[in-house]
């Protein structure tokens, strides 16, 4: 049978083990947890409505991405607006939020292809990461894939920037196969400031074979600005850049359509057909109190042994 003084000894090595585990995961549990990733699609494969030709139609995605220690998340305004015959599901402006990262944006594919008419479409992406994120640095620049094989009716106009631009597998590729009727115009555009991080893997698909009955004008751009923010900085992720307009609705939304805390344009979330935009990932934010809670206690059971043992021995010398 182990003496008192092994089965101490035994005791302060199991909680020193345990100690340096909590403190291997109490390092760990500042990183997020790869989050879940959603995309979003809008103003797809839109045709003539039951009121007749889409007479014009203007489209937009706003996304702020959010990674500030362990809390992740996004916040998406769309804005759907068609003429004669409402964009589906619905013409508004509505905001949704989520526990999840927006990754990948399609709009305005395949779409008003039945007569000429102007189609206007824009996509922008704010993502702030704090500085402890893995991946977050550095920043490349957006690649373009773009206006490839679009404006070619005869007697149009095609203004693209940049251009040309080919890069296969590109961050953004947008207004191919476009405009390509007689006196159709094609003017697509990707801010040149736009930035990307591995730690938010963005793509954008665009504007592609849209747009090509003669007289057509497609007009479509893409911003994507990425900001590393310092640990010690104070993030404000709630903050929306001045091309983000507020929560509330700027278009009235017809008493037909769901209101905004529960619509999302049909097929457009990816991942939920039917629903708001996911919620999903989580945040990890309680748990390093948890654990130096934890820690602390095995610490304080460790220190009690040791002075148990001492004791011990000088009791013994007494003796």
């Amino acid at each position: 049978m182990a003496s008192p003084r092994a089965l101490v000894r035994s005791l302060s090595a199991c909680f020193a083990l345990l100690c340096a585990a909590l403190l291997a995961m109490l390092a760990l549990s500042s990183v997020p947890a790869q989050a879940a990733a959603i995309g979003i699609n809008q103003c797809n494969g839109i045709g003539p409505s039951a009121s007749g030709a889409t007479t014009a139609m203007t489209c937009t995605v706003q996304v702020v991405n959010t990674i500030s220690g362990g809390t992740v998340g996004s916040t998406t305004t769309v804005t759907r607006q068609c003429a004669l015959g409402p964009c589906p599901p619905g013409n508004g402006t509505f905001t949704t939020t989520s526990t999840s990262l927006v990754t990948s944006v399609d709009q305005c594919n395949g779409s008003d292809n039945d007569a000429a008419h102007p189609i206007t479409c824009s996509v922008t992406i704010l993502n702030d990461i704090s500085s402890d994120t893995p991946g977050a640095l550095p920043l490349s620049a957006a690649t373009v894939n773009q206006c490839v094989g679009s404006g070619n009716g005869g007697g149009g106009t095609t203004n693209c920037s940049p251009y040309p631009a080919n890069t296969t597998g590109a961050t953004v590729t947008q207004c191919n196969g476009s405009a390509n009727g007689g006196g159709a115009t094609v003017s697509c555009d990707v801010a040149s400031a736009s930035t990307i991080s591995a730690a938010v893997p963005i793509t954008v698909n665009q504007c592609n074979g849209s747009g090509n009955p003669g007289g057509s004008t497609v007009s479509c751009s893409v911003s994507i600005l990425t900001r590393v923010i310092a640990v010690s900085a104070t993030p404000t992720p709630s903050a929306s850049p001045a091309a983000i307009p507020s929560d509330t609705p700027s278009t009235p939304v017809p008493a037909s359509v769901p209101s905004p805390s529960t619509v999302t344009d049909t097929a457009q979330v990816t991942r939920v057909p039917t629903g708001g935009v996911q919620t999903g990932g989580g945040s990890t934010a309680g748990r390093p109190h948890t654990l130096r809670s934890v820690l602390a206690v095995g610490l304080l059971l460790a220190a009690g042994m040791n002075v148990a043992l001492l004791r011990r021995r000088g009791h013994r010398r007494v003796l």
